[in-house]
């Protein structure tokens, strides 16, 4: 009698769900740094339009009874925040994007739960300006999101590799019973590494990027656990089925935005600003 098939371990190399996460990354990247190098209308463009299916993405999860309405404000207010960013002032962007979000507030409110729709739109609209802003405003936009781009794609491959293969304690379980301190680690530890490595070879400073690495690291792991929590909180296991191996365009940027309000902020107010943003 034959012993049953051992189950691959979720992450593992010959898991499908890790091949299908291999090949999307394998497109998905080569385009969107490209995009990064030009700048400019085509890069905003191309985080308007994800911004479009992140905002949709949400009020589908989030409203499961949103009217078409609903939609409209929602994606409207994303990708006019997106395009505002590279090209207007900012206080014309942060109008738009405020009142984006009181509006879907408003039309959420005879449903219910008018909060989710307020810090959705607010979130993802947000999220989308800065990062067009961090590669359009400064004579450093391309080193700086780079970097950026770098450290959160490092901190997020390997906590999600770190978490699948040697697992470990939990790190929040009530978010997700697949992340775990390990993974944590793991992701700090080669967003770290990363984040100097870009500065080393673009030619800034290694130690101040690896010191704004480590927190920039950290809000990407908590910006994972922020969607899988909103993910719990609606009752979905994915925010969309657009990406394979990944899910929607929200599973997939979950850990950029808030790196991406991260490193808004410390542009903005960081004694020595955004690495690389200098160049």
């Amino acid at each position: 009698m034959t012993s049953p098939p051992v189950p691959r371990r979720n992450g593992a190399p010959g898991d499908p769900v890790f091949l299908r996460r291999v090949l999307s990354a394998l497109v998905l990247a080569p385009a969107a740094l490209l995009l990064v190098w030009a700048g400019g209308t085509p890069f905003s463009i191309f985080i308007a339009a994800f911004a479009a299916a992140m905002a949709w993405e949400w009020v589908r999860m989030s409203d499961k009874t949103a009217p078409p309405r609903a939609f409209a404000i929602a994606t409207g207010t994303a990708v006019g925040a997106a395009l505002l960013a590279g090209q207007a002032h900012p206080g014309w962007t942060a109008a738009w994007i405020a009142g984006g979000a009181v509006f879907a507030g408003l039309d959420r409110r005879r449903r219910g739960r008018a909060y989710d729709a307020v810090a959705g739109v607010a979130y993802i609209a947000l999220a989308a300006a800065v990062l067009v802003s961090l590669r359009e405003g400064e004579q450093g936009g391309l080193a700086a999101v780079l970097f950026l781009l770098a450290v959160v794609w490092a901190a997020d491959t390997f906590a999600y590799l770190a978490g699948s293969w040697i697992g470990g304690p939990k790190l929040l379980p009530a978010a997700s019973p697949n992340k775990t301190w390990a993974g944590l680690a793991a992701g700090l530890a080669f967003g770290i590494a990363a984040g100097a490595g870009v500065a080393q070879l673009l030619g800034f400073d290694p130690v101040y990027a690896a010191l704004i690495a480590a927190p920039t690291a950290l809000a990407a792991v908590l910006g994972d656990l922020v969607m899988s929590l909103a993910k719990r909180r609606f009752g979905v296991k994915d925010a969309g089925t657009l990406i394979p191996g990944h899910g929607g365009v929200l599973d997939r940027v979950d850990a950029l935005m808030m790196a991406v309000l991260f490193a808004g902020a410390w542009r903005a107010a960081g004694p020595n600003g955004w690495p690389g943003a200098g160049l």
